[in-house]
């Protein structure tokens, strides 16, 4: 009887853990890996694949996704979206990022999270879960093309709780808070996110934040930031705290998408690595993740201040249909500075207007046919087109797409010129790669949501080299593996699960750019997830492969 369903003869095994590639071949046995050693016989298995010249390495794990609602979307629409994850060798992801959660979803605040969810929400999607433990219950139900656990969201907390204003929570707001996150780690999730630029995420100030992550360091998950701001003025302050919410709270932290936003912040990008260096120094357990792009893709109400949104996107249209508060909004992008602390009514944490330029944000995303001309085009050429300056051409965009218009955004650590800050995060030893990037079938998608992990071999391992292959194979296995706390995944080690990716070390690339973001890679020739070839040859064979991960069931 045959040792191995699966047998891949010939290659060299990049195992994850940075150590140099070895001649070895890989049997797998149902969804587990049973033997790493050269020359195992080809008698001894089911299938045999030769791979010659070729790097095996473990399944890539993206611990910052945002395909929340893609992996809920029935049917073979959710997985046509979902295949670029796949092909470029992904095999585990993590939603519920930056704050932006479907769940929970309590009475009021199903219209209000559906507002927030807009810019990642694809036709065809039925709301059917109420909590955590529900949604990922869906997911199963559904079966997933690759293997997916969630964060709990903030602002779906705090919105089920509180609504979204900017207040305070009372102390019967913070203790229905404080059940709702522990219900969702209960359910499985793997901790809690933040996002600290998003309504209402914004309005939370430390003591908040804290609070909160005292419940995940309780349950032994982590939490994760996006950090309040990127600015020069509020960068340092936004690291520090941070690391003065671990270490409060007790929580292991996480930054996602370690970023400088705008010309005048990179160079301060020495100094926040050296102010989180410091706090691991001190015994913090704090990680970081970085998106291999100078580029970002949010929404376009990221670029309003803070107090425009104080009531919910529905209370965002209002104001801004309102001459007035219209005004008023226009004078704060072309001239107000972030200040700390920035939740203070009438603060605001960044202006991406000013720190990049009207030239460096562009139309992603719109619903409406009549303004899909407007795709890719900046905000100075929004307003060239529609005979308007930038401000009324794209307030008036987001007014007749009621608020669900998505933005691409230059200068996050370097820019169309340069690239030599973002290079400094994504050669820093404790920093993961994430995509940050999403495809909900409309629009133009970051061409990350197709091509970010092979960008790095392409970019960052052979044309301007400040990584070797393994080292960046580490970075997107066996370093995201320790912070989500997956103990037999990330590795190419006897036991552990059989998420695998074949792939040429000379010719993989991301083929995927701004003009055409939805182009499969190169050089990604197999992809295995659980034991079973999902990607074959460069042929996709398998849309079921995947699990749901839970915190406490992985």
């Amino acid at each position: 009887m045959p040792r191995f369903d699966l047998l891949f003869r010939g290659g060299s095994v990049a195992d994850g853990t940075g150590a140099p590639a070895r001649r070895a071949d890989v049997g797998v046995l149902e969804d587990r890996i049973e033997a790493v050693r050269p020359d195992l016989p080809a008698a001894a298995a089911r299938q045999v694949v030769e791979i010659p010249g070729r790097i095996l390495c473990p399944g890539f794990i993206d611990l910052h996704s945002h395909s929340d609602l893609l992996f809920a979307l029935p049917g073979p629409a959710g997985v046509k979206l979902l295949e670029g994850r796949v092909r470029q060798g992904i095999t585990t992801e993590l939603v519920g990022n930056c704050g932006i959660g479907v769940a929970p979803l309590v009475g009021e605040s199903f219209p209000a999270i559906r507002h927030v969810t807009g810019f990642i929400t694809p036709d065809g999607i039925e709301w059917t879960w109420r909590t955590v433990g529900e949604y990922l219950d869906r997911l199963e139900r559904g079966a997933v093309p690759l293997n997916v656990g969630t964060l709990v969201g903030h602002a779906a907390v705090r919105v089920a709780a509180m609504g979204i204003g900017q207040a305070a929570p009372t102390e019967a707001q913070f203790r229905r808070m404080e059940a709702l996150v522990a219900a969702g780690l209960d359910a499985g999730a793997f901790g809690i996110s933040f996002g600290l630029i998003y309504a209402p995420g914004q309005f939370a100030d430390t003591d908040e934040l804290v609070r909160l992550c005292r419940v995940v360091a309780r349950h032994g998950g982590f939490a994760a930031f996006h950090q309040r701001s990127g600015s020069r003025e509020l960068l340092l302050d936004s690291v520090r705290e941070i690391v003065e919410v671990g270490e409060r709270s007790g929580a292991p932290v996480h930054h996602s998408h370690d970023h400088a936003q705008g010309r005048a912040a990179w160079d301060l990008l020495p100094e926040t690595i050296a102010l989180e260096e410091s706090a691991v120094a001190r015994g913090l357990d704090l990680t970081q993740d970085v998106i291999p792009y100078p580029s970002v893709c949010t929404t376009m109400l990221a670029i309003y201040p803070s107090w425009a949104l104080a009531h919910g996107v529905d209370g965002f249209l209002r104001r801004l249909r309102n001459p007035e508060d219209r005004a008023r909004m226009r004078r704060d992008l072309e001239g107000t500075a972030p200040s700390w602390p920035p939740w203070r009514p009438g603060h605001w944490p960044l202006n991406i207007v000013r720190d990049v330029g009207w030239e460096n944000v562009h139309v992603a995303h719109v619903n409406r046919p009549r303004n899909r001309r407007f795709t890719g085009m900046n905000l100075v050429e929004l307003g060239t087109a529609a005979g308007k300056d930038p401000f009324d051409a794209v307030s008036d965009l987001v007014l007749d797409e009621e608020g669900i218009v998505t933005q691409m955004l230059f200068g996050i650590s370097g820019d169309r010129e340069t690239e030599e800050p973002l290079k400094l995060l994504l050669g820093h030893a404790s920093r993961s790669f994430v995509t940050d990037a999403w495809d909900i079938g409309k629009g133009s998608p970051h061409p990350g949501a197709y091509g970010a992990f092979p960008r790095v071999f392409r970019r960052f391992v052979r044309e301007d080299p400040i990584l070797t292959l393994e080292e960046a194979i580490r970075k997107m296995t066996s370093l995201p593996a320790a912070r989500m706390g997956l103990a037999d995944r990330g590795r190419i080690r006897e036991g552990y699960r059989a998420d695998l990716v074949v792939l040429d070390p000379e010719t993989v690339r991301d083929r995927s750019d701004y003009l055409e973001p939805r182009a499969f890679p190169e050089g990604i020739e197999q992809v295995v997830i659980n034991g079973r070839r999902v990607v074959a040859d460069g042929e996709w064979r398998d849309s079921t492969a995947g699990r749901v991960l839970r915190r406490a069931s992985r």
